[in-house]
């Protein structure tokens, strides 16, 4: 086989790998959850109060707390500033929904530190790449000239886009861990074990590795509940 063969293969098989990234975080999501995801909060509280707790704890008074029906995605907004909670988690007692909640309670203690990625427009964005590039993908493949370039190149873009993706969730990651600290410092997550603590915020930062196919019309479409 020709090396320039080859090295286009590789670039596909590396862009078929950037695809399934968000299936695959959204599989491991739903595991956490299935395995995981029942257990209330021994303390009590809500999302929404552990978001305002952490808030408080960070003396951060201009963020609000809303309740909101967006239909995509629980987020920070910056330019409010407000977390915008849907109401399973901003009313949930799991100890999921806390962690989601902290999760975006970091958000806030980032901004406050001047840390903040615009990770909002980019989580749009990333939504709209992965509604949109199953169509991209189809006009590719019909598309005239050396099949294997054309391939090539679509691969390269789902490739590039998923690195930023992963490179933008160090900001997750880091928020997860500000809430958390401040939820234990706040004594909020005692009667838990490690165990189902870690499952909880891996499962707050898989939520956004999955955002290219949990929030998409084909993600929705073979799975109603994702």
């Amino acid at each position: 086989m020709d090396p320039l063969d080859k090295a286009l293969i590789v670039v596909c098989l590396f862009g078929g790998f950037a695809l399934a990234l968000p299936w695959m975080a959204w599989v491991r999501l739903k595991k956490l959850e299935i395995k995981h995801g029942g257990k209330l909060l021994v303390r009590g509280i809500t999302g929404a109060q552990a978001a305002r707790i952490i808030l408080l704890r960070g003396q951060i008074e201009e963020v609000g707390v809303d309740e909101t029906s967006f239909a995509f995605t629980d987020f920070y907004s910056a330019y409010e500033p407000a977390i915008k909670l849907s109401p399973a988690v901003y009313h949930g007692g799991r100890l999921f929904d806390v962690a989601r909640a902290a999760r975006l309670a970091g958000h806030a203690l980032q901004h406050r530190d001047r840390k903040l990625g615009n990770l909002a427009a980019w989580d749009s964005f990333m939504i709209l790449w992965g509604n949109a590039w199953p169509i991209l993908f189809v006009m590719t493949l019909a598309a005239r000239g050396r099949f294997l370039f054309a391939i090539a190149g679509f691969s390269l873009l789902a490739g590039s886009l998923t690195v930023a993706h992963l490179l933008k969730h160090t900001h997750i990651q880091d928020a997860a861990r500000r809430g958390r600290k401040e939820l234990e410092e706040a004594k909020l997550l005692d009667g838990h074990p490690k165990e189902e603590i870690d499952a909880a915020f891996l499962a707050a930062r898989m939520d956004h590795l999955a955002l290219p196919y949990s929030k998409t019309w084909w993600g929705m479409l073979f799975n109603p509940k994702a």
